[in-house]
């Protein structure tokens, strides 16, 4: 044991109160009703023709989204950043 001994640093938990991000759609999780805006309950995925049935739980909108859609999507909002 020395004279000057080290001190151990605290450790401060930062708690972020800024807004998250709004994550990206992604294939397999539900997607925004394109009518309202509203939550979107997804039904079933057609594996073959890769597909997502949707509906929304605000207005009642049944809608699907194709894979090839999102990933256009995706790239479009790649390309403009």
């Amino acid at each position: 044991m020395g004279l000057f001994s080290r001190q151990k640093p605290e450790v401060v938990q930062v708690i972020d109160l800024r807004d998250p991000v709004p994550s990206k759609p992604q294939w397999g999780s539900p997607v925004p009703c394109p009518s309202c805006s509203g939550r979107g309950y997804l039904d079933h995925i057609d594996p073959f023709r890769e597909v997502m049935f949707l509906h929304c739980v605000e207005c009642y909108t049944k809608y699907e989204v194709a894979r090839a859609d999102m990933e256009l999507d995706a790239r479009i909002e790649a390309s403009t950043i």
